[in-house]
C-alpha cells in the first residue's frame, strides 16, 4: 500500500514538472558521474547565467529533487505534512509560475540501479539537450551488491561497476542525433560507452591529443591553479585564483564543452569561470583554522574514491612546508566493496599525508590495519565525538588538516567548526539550518 502511494505521489510530481518545462522549453544541460556533479553543474550555470536566464538544480539531484526545483517548490522535508504542501503547491506552480527560464542545468545522481533511484527514471523527467557525465566509478554499490550473483570478489567488482556504468551511461547513450553527449575520454568507462551513442560527440582529454578539448597541462601554485588546453587548433588558459586538485581542470574543460553547444565564444566562457568562480561549502573550501593552521574542507561527502585520491594527492603537493594532517571518514554505501576501497585510500594516505585521524567503523576495520603495519601515525574513532579531544591534542602550529568523510551519521563539518579560528565561518560550512542540526544532534 506504502509503495503505491510513493508511486503515486511520483507521478504526481512527475507530471507536473514535464508540465512545467513545456511551457518554457528550455535548453537542458543533464550532468551525471561518480563524483564532481555539483562543481560541474555550477561553472555550467556560471558560463551561461550572463548570457541566458538559467536556471539550477544546486544539488537537487533526485528522483524528489528534481521535480521540486524545476516547479520551485522549497521543502522542509518529507513528512506527511510537507507531502500535504507538495500537492497543494504542484499545480498551482504549474499555473501562476511563470518565472521563465530558457536554460536549465540538471544535476542527475543516482543511488540504485533500480527505479525511482536510477538514472532511467531521472530521463522521465526531463530529456537533456546535452549529457555530459563526470566519471563512472563505483557509488552506493551497496544497492548494486543483491543484483550481482558471481560469488569470487574480483568478479564481483567488475559486475557492479558494469551495473552502475549501464545507469550513468544512459545519460549519454539516450541522447537523440540531435543532441549532444561530451565525454571525458580519459575515463575508460565512460571511453567504451561511444560506439553506443547516436548524439553529437564532443570529447575532453589530457592523454588524447585527437580530442575535441586536449587538456595540455595542469599546474598548481601556491595562490592559483592553471588550465592550459587547445580546442579547434587554438590554444587557451583558464586561472583561478585558488589552489586546486587536478580534476577540477576537466570540470572546467568539460563545462567550457558543454557550453560550447550554445556559447560559441570560448573567451568568454573562461572569463566567466574566472571571474565568478565559487564551490559549494563543503567541497574545497579553504578556512583559517586555530594555531595558525590551514583547514581544507571537503567534509560534504565522501562516497566514491577518485575524489579522495586526488585530494590527498593535492594536499600533499601544496602542503610541502607544512605538517600534513587528515580527518578522514568512511566512504558510505560501497557494499561489498568497502574493504577494496578503503584500503586503497590507507595506501594513498601512506603516501601523501604525515598524520591521520579516522573516523568511523569502516577506516577502522580496513584502513588503520595497513596504516599500523607501517607504523604510521594513525589514530582511529568509531564517530566524531569520541574524536573530538584528539583532534584537538594533536593539532600543532602551521598544519595543513583535510577534513573529509561521507555525510551518512558522521558529519565531519563538526570537525571544521571545532578547528575555526573565525566562528563566523561556521555559517559558510556545508549543511546549516534547523533540520540538519537536529539531524547532527541525533548522531555522536
Amino acid at each position: 500500500m506504502k509503495k503505491s502511494i510513493v508511486n503515486v505521489m511520483l507521478w504526481y510530481l512527475r507530471l507536473f514538472a514535464k508540465l512545467q518545462l513545456k511551457k518554457f522549453n528550455p535548453y537542458i544541460l543533464g550532468v551525471g558521474g561518480a563524483s564532481g556533479k555539483t562543481s560541474l553543474s555550477n561553472f555550467i550555470y556560471i558560463i551561461f547565467k550572463n548570457k541566458f536566464k538559467t536556471k539550477q538544480g544546486k544539488g537537487k539531484n533526485s528522483e524528489t529533487g528534481i521535480p521540486l526545483d524545476i516547479l520551485g517548490i522549497t521543502v522542509k522535508g518529507y513528512s506527511k505534512l510537507e507531502w500535504a504542501k507538495i500537492i497543494v503547491l504542484a499545480p498551482l506552480q504549474f499555473v501562476f509560475n511563470w518565472k521563465k527560464f530558457e536554460v536549465y542545468v540538471a544535476e542527475m545522481g543516482i543511488d540504485s540501479p533500480l527505479p525511482p533511484k536510477n538514472m532511467s527514471y531521472l530521463l522521465r523527467i526531463i530529456k537533456p539537450n546535452v549529457g555530459v557525465l563526470t566519471n563512472i566509478s563505483y557509488e552506493h554499490s551497496l544497492y548494486f551488491d543483491p543484483l550481482v550473483e558471481e560469488l569470487d570478489q574480483k568478479e564481483r567488482e567488475k559486475d557492479i561497476l558494469e551495473l552502475t556504468k549501464e545507469q550513468e551511461g544512459l545519460l549519454l547513450t539516450s541522447l537523440s542525433e540531435k543532441s549532444t553527449a561530451v565525454l571525458n575520454i580519459d575515463d575508460e568507462n565512460i571511453k567504451d560507452l561511444a560506439s553506443s551513442i547516436l548524439a553529437k560527440k564532443l570529447t575532453v582529454s589530457s592523454r588524447d591529443s585527437s580530442a575535441d578539448f586536449f587538456i595540455e597541462q595542469i599546474q598548481n601554485y601556491i595562490d592559483k591553479f592553471q588550465t592550459l588546453f587547445t580546442y579547434k587548433g587554438k590554444k587557451y588558459k583558464i586561472e583561478i585564483q585558488n589552489p586546486l586538485p587536478r580534476h577540477f581542470a576537466y570540470s572546467f574543460v568539460l563545462a567550457i564543452a558543454a557550453s560550447s553547444t550554445k556559447i560559441n565564444e570560448i573567451e568568454t566562457s573562461i572569463k566567466a569561470l574566472e571571474n565568478d568562480f565559487s564551490l559549494p561549502a563543503g567541497r574545497m573550501s579553504v578556512f583559517k583554522g586555530i594555531k595558525d593552521t590551514v583547514i581544507i574542507d571537503s567534509s560534504y561527502n565522501n562516497a566514491t574514491l577518485s575524489p579522495i585520491l586526488d585530494l590527498l594527492d593535492f594536499v600533499h603537493e601544496i602542503g610541502k612546508q607544512r605538517r600534513r594532517v587528515g580527518i578522514i571518514g568512511d566512504m558510505r554505501e560501497l557494499g561489498s566493496m568497502s574493504k577494496a576501497l578503503h584500503e586503497e585510500v590507507a595506501r594513498k594516505i601512506l603516501k601523501t599525508l604525515d598524520i591521520v585521524i579516522l573516523i568511523g567503523p569502516l577506516m577502522q576495520k580496513y584502513a588503520e590495519p595497513i596504516l599500523k603495519k607501517n607504523d604510521f601515525p594513525v589514530f582511529s574513532f568509531l564517530n566524531f565525538t569520541q574524536s573530538k579531544t584528539t583532534i584537538l591534542e594533536q593539532l600543532i602550529p602551521k598544519d595543513m588538516v583535510l577534513v573529509k568523510g561521507s555525510q551518512n551519521t558522521l558529519f565531519l563539518e563538526r570537525a571544521v567548526e571545532l578547528l575555526l579560528k573565525d566562528k563566523k565561518d561556521i555559517e559558510k560550512l556545508c549543511r546549516r539550518g534547523d533540520f540538519w542540526d537536529k539531524i547532527r544532534n541525533k548522531t555522536l
